[in-house]
Order: C-alpha cells, then sequence, then structure tokens
C-alpha cells in the first residue's frame, strides 16, 4: 500500500496543527507532546472527535502513516 503524504495539507501560522485529507471530509488535528512526540485526533462534518488515537508518534511521518492506516481501515471494510 503507498500512503501519498503530499495529500494531507497542513495549515501554516496559527492554523498549524490543523489539516485536511484531500478529497475526503476529514479534519485533522496533530499536537506536539511534552516529550517531543506527536499525536492527532480526526474529526469530519458530522462528528468533533470522530477518532482520538492514543498513541505517540517520534516522527510526523511515522504519525501521518497511521492516519492513513485508520482511513484505509474505515473506507475499504
Amino acid at each position: 500500500m503507498t500512503y501519498r503524504e503530499d495529500s494531507i495539507t497542513w495549515g501554516v501560522a496559527s492554523a498549524f496543527n490543523m489539516g485536511r485529507v484531500a478529497n475526503t471530509d476529514y479534519r485533522l488535528e496533530r499536537s506536539r507532546n511534552d516529550d517531543r512526540s506527536w499525536s492527532y485526533n480526526i474529526s469530519n462534518d458530522s462528528l468533533t472527535y470522530l477518532h482520538v488515537d492514543d498513541r505517540k508518534f517520534a516522527s510526523m511521518g511515522e504519525m501521518e502513516i497511521a492516519i492513513w492506516k485508520w482511513i484505509h481501515e474505515r473506507t475499504n471494510k
């Protein structure tokens, strides 16, 4: 499976932690934890907290892979 990093668009400046997944209604919020790891949650037009992942990721790349896996599992059942 190929994950396209370019299909997540992260905000800049005051919207830095907010993102959108291209061609979906998924909105993302990322956060940097005290230990410098990353966390995220996903929402859509219907639910503010559609998915809150309780894992911590060492890099943004690892976090984005987890986001794509969640989307893939949800949309390909």
